[in-house]
């Protein structure tokens, strides 16, 4: 009884400690929002473009901002980034608030500009990034902060665009095809090596013969040099031994793939005529065994008959 009044008591100490010192008991994490998340622009020479970016705060604390701008780069077929610093990128792209504070539920928009003299030819990827920098706290304090780093991506064009070059290097599509679909993936590289490249969405069409209907795969960004896989995903009804067609738009390039499909409510006709089958001939063999004539004895096929 004593053990369990101490146990009370401790849990009302411990409950009136943190209604006294909420700052011990809670930190409110620093969150960021920031749109576009992407920007693209084609940049004209000798023309400096501006654009803008907003900055928002949707917490109750006061938060310390510190935008750069950083260079990325494609890693690994899924289309990862990697983040670097590129003075170029940092010259030729400024940010007209480096240091700035935003209140609580306070939105600041910020402007950038883009000097395409003081960049390379061809595309340009960077990144504008916006980090919160950590107040400083009182020596007593326990309030333990933490930093958000978020950023708008640019993919722009400095100059003339020019032709997209690239070729299909896989496709990856199991013979067997069953479910609500056809289902894979192909791998495409961007092989352009000209003075000027440029990274581009590429133009794919999946066709399945003999329907002539050939949609439009959903891509992504791929950069000069390197290779992304894009899945594909083509719901309906096919039977039968198919050749699947996958085209680019730009190249015309083709590559081919043979299937054996069976997909959507061709499962269930076939479901159905396996079971149609199977009841025919469990049918036909319990009939077959009711015909089958019985054998005589040896006695009545001699002629004689059994004693009595």
């Amino acid at each position: 009884m004593r053990r369990i009044r101490f146990n009370i008591l401790r849990i009302l100490s411990l409950t009136a400690l943190s209604l006294m010192m909420p700052s011990l008991a809670q930190a409110d994490a620093p969150g960021l929002q920031i749109r576009p998340l992407q920007y693209e622009d084609k940049l004209v020479p000798g023309h400096v473009k501006t654009g803008f970016i907003e900055v928002a705060n949707p917490g109750d604390s006061v938060l310390s901002i510190h935008s750069s701008v950083r260079g990325f780069r494609q890693t690994g077929t899924d289309g990862s980034l990697e983040f670097f610093d590129d003075a170029d990128l940092a010259a030729g792209i400024k940010v007209d608030l480096t240091d700035f504070v935003v209140g609580p539920r306070e939105a600041i928009r910020v402007s950038f500009n883009v000097d395409p003299a003081k960049l390379p030819p061809g595309g340009i990827y960077a990144a504008i990034f916006f980090r919160t920098v950590s107040p400083v706290q009182a020596p007593q304090s326990s309030y333990v902060s933490q930093s958000a780093n978020i950023g708008t991506l640019l993919e722009l064009t400095n100059g003339p665009a020019g032709l997209n070059f690239g070729s299909i290097t896989k496709v990856d599509l199991k013979f067997w095809q069953f479910g609500q679909g056809l289902m894979g993936s192909l791998n495409y590289k961007n092989t352009d090596t000209s003075p000027q490249p440029h990274g581009f969405k590429p133009a794919l069409t999946v066709q399945v013969l003999p329907w002539g209907f050939a949609p439009i795969l959903r891509t992504g960004l791929v950069l000069p040099g390197t290779t992304r896989q894009f899945r594909i995903i083509r719901s309906g009804s096919y039977f039968g031994f198919l050749p699947v067609i996958v085209t680019d738009s730009d190249t015309h390039h083709t590559a081919l793939k043979w299937i054996f499909a069976c997909t959507g409510w061709w499962q269930w006709v076939m479901l159905v005529l396996i079971f149609a089958s199977g009841f025919v001939l469990i049918a036909q063999i319990f009939k077959n065994f009711k015909r089958k004539p019985r054998l005589k004895s040896r006695r009545s096929i001699d002629g004689l008959s059994p004693k009595r």
